[in-house]
Parts: C-alpha cells; sequence; structure tokens
C-alpha cells in the first residue's frame, strides 16, 4: 500500500478554513499566516471559485494577490501600482477647462484679452457645487452671472 502525498490529497475548503480558524485562536501574539497555509489556499484554486475562497477564510483580495506575488513569483498589480497620490487642497485643485457659452443667453460677447477691466460692472465669483468643485472667476462682467450659474450648477 502506498502512501499518499499531501499534494495528492484532496484538499476541501473547510479543512483549510480550520487550520486558519486554528491558526487564529492561537494565543500567542498576533503573526502573518505561515506559508503552508498560502499554499493550501493556492491550492484550493483549482476545485473553488476565489471570491468563495477569501469569503470563507476572511481573507482579503489585497492580502491573497501579495501572498501569491510573494510565494509564487507572479506578478502583485497591486504592488505595482503607483502609491496614492496625496489629495491636494481645494485651492491647489485644478480640473479641466470648460468653456461655457455666454452669447447665447445673455448677449455678452467673450472677449479674451488680458488687459484688466476698468469697468466698474466687473467682480470676482466662486461657485461651490455639493460634490466639491470648485469654480473661481476674476473681473466676471455682472450680466454674465446668470448663464455662468445655469451652466456651472446644472
Amino acid at each position: 500500500m502506498q502512501a499518499v502525498s499531501e499534494s495528492e490529497t484532496p484538499l476541501t475548503l473547510e479543512d483549510v478554513k480550520a487550520k486558519f480558524e486554528a491558526w487564529r485562536q492561537r494565543p500567542k501574539p498576533r503573526k502573518p499566516f505561515p506559508n503552508a497555509l498560502w499554499h493550501d489556499v493556492f491550492r484550493l484554486q483549482a476545485q473553488y471559485k476565489l471570491t468563495k475562497i477569501l469569503t470563507t477564510l476572511r481573507l482579503t483580495r489585497a492580502q491573497f494577490m501579495h501572498k501569491r506575488a510573494v510565494l509564487l513569483s507572479e506578478p502583485d498589480c497591486i504592488a505595482e501600482k503607483a502609491p496614492p497620490k496625496p489629495s491636494p487642497s481645494r485651492a491647489s485643485m485644478a480640473t479641466d477647462f470648460i468653456s461655457v457659452d455666454l452669447t447665447s443667453t445673455t448677449g455678452v460677447v467673450n472677449h479674451q484679452d488680458y488687459k484688466p477691466s476698468v469697468s466698474p460692472m466687473v467682480f470676482g465669483i466662486e461657485l461651490t457645487r455639493p460634490d466639491g468643485t470648485v469654480l473661481k472667476i476674476h473681473q466676471l462682467p455682472t450680466s454674465a452671472v446668470d448663464a455662468l450659474i445655469h451652466h456651472f450648477i446644472a
């Protein structure tokens, strides 16, 4: 009679779950799961869907992908991503330019000359939408305010 090797024995999700639960119940301080447990998880993929494995074993996809990359020398999609950029403050947040045609609703012609206006009928405006988008305009003619607000909020 031949002894069945560990790689030939059928592995069930319940067996691996019991191993993970036993590891979690240890009285010692928490340490990473042993590599042998991770190799059992990788073997389960031949029989079960990944989401079923991860939910049953209470593992995250990030943990799984990282360990697979480390232990099986496969690419780690999560590790290859660039680190997240720090979130900019609202004042420094830049968005794409949005052109608004003011002539159709107000009759105002938008001349983009870069001379400062001397008319007392211009002012600066700052609009903030509920989603956090901020629009700041300096030297805006008062006649264009209604159309601008309507297009920005809509």
